[in-house]
């Protein structure tokens, strides 16, 4: 089919314009783009992984911690001192043991309370890589300070 002057429909400059594809400039660019995006991605995604694997560790500290901790004070009364020991071939721990007192305003303590109260203060200690990673934990513990006399021993 002709129209005008004689020229075939879809012939001359717009045909040769419609298929244009990408220039190799545009296909580098956009290349070049794609690989720094997917460079970040891979970025994020190994900070996130790393710190997932650091966020476990930090919670088993913890778990072990409070294990350690949950057991001064019930099986014998706490004996002041520096303690030291493994949870297993990954944790280990250091364990401080101090009598802690409380003083009133004027400077006194309080003697005639029938507990004593004892400072424990644990450090977790890891291997992460090539740095040592530590958890601290504190807390206070009461015990009966006639304890022993009521059981008769």
């Amino acid at each position: 089919m002709t129209v005008g002057a004689g020229k075939p429909l879809g012939a001359g400059p717009l045909r040769a314009r419609s298929q244009a594809g990408f220039t190799l400039i545009e296909v580098m660019a956009a290349f070049a783009i794609f690989a720094v995006l997917f460079g970040l991605i891979l970025q994020i995604l190994s900070t996130s992984i790393s710190n997932t694997r650091r966020s476990g560790d930090f919670t088993q500290a913890a778990l072990l911690a409070q294990s350690r901790l949950d057991m001064v004070g019930i099986e014998e009364v706490p004996e002041p001192g520096r303690y030291s020991g493994e949870f297993n071939d990954e944790y280990g721990w250091e364990l401080l043991i101090e009598p802690y007192f409380i003083e009133d305003g004027e400077g006194a303590m309080y003697e005639e309370l029938p507990i004593d109260l004892y400072y424990v203060g644990l450090t977790v200690f890891w291997q992460d890589g090539p740095r040592e990673r530590t958890a601290r934990f504190e807390t206070l513990r009461s015990v009966d300070r006639f304890y022993a006399e009521r059981q008769g021993r």
